[in-house]
């Protein structure tokens, strides 16, 4: 054919982010949902990680044995999927795809000292430009990161503390509304 015309991604950009985190968020729901079936209620491979360092996990706590299994969650996504860098954990009445509902959490639901788990010196995605002794002096070998959970989520038992607040029912009815 003349003069054929070819479709094409060109990296990094918005649209190649969000193709390449489908793959990335299937390989964590399948591992998860094998491990924890009916928790995990959401996946997103944020665009800001590339569609690979990043991912934000929507857990549903079913009971109060469920406390620690969001975290188990963030350790099968790094398992499911080796080149991940940070998981944020939130709960399922956070809007896993609005990034203001997501700082949200982190803003209202997370203690940086209590709800960080670090793991050190392992292996991520090679074109992390952190990914260096020269930008850290505590990675031992270029190629190595600390992997990050950041855990936004509430206490099974303080739920109700947590709740957001809503706008009470008005009936429209009883107003009188003049176009």
């Amino acid at each position: 054919r003349r003069n054929p015309i070819f479709q094409t991604l060109v990296g990094p950009a918005l649209e190649h982010t969000n193709l390449t985190g489908i793959p990335t968020e299937a390989s964590i729901l399948r591992l998860v949902e094998d491990t924890m079936p009916g928790r995990l209620t959401g996946i997103y491979c944020h665009p800001a990680g590339g569609g690979k360092y990043l991912a934000i996990l929507q857990f549903r706590k079913l009971s109060a044995s469920d406390e620690g299994r969001p975290r188990q969650a963030a350790l099968a996504a790094f398992a499911a999927f080796p080149e991940l860098k940070h998981v944020i954990l939130v709960d399922d009445d956070v809007n896993i795809f609005d990034t203001d509902d997501v700082l949200w959490a982190m803003t209202t639901r997370y203690q940086g000292d209590a709800g960080t788990v670090f793991i050190p010196g392992v292996r991520c995605h090679p074109l992390d430009p952190s990914q260096s002794p020269e930008f850290s002096p505590f990675l031992r070998a270029p190629g190595l990161s600390c992997k990050t959970i950041f855990d936004c989520t509430v206490p099974y038992g303080m739920r109700d503390r947590f709740r957001r607040p809503e706008f009470m029912p008005v009936d429209l009815a009883e107003y009188e509304i003049q176009s």
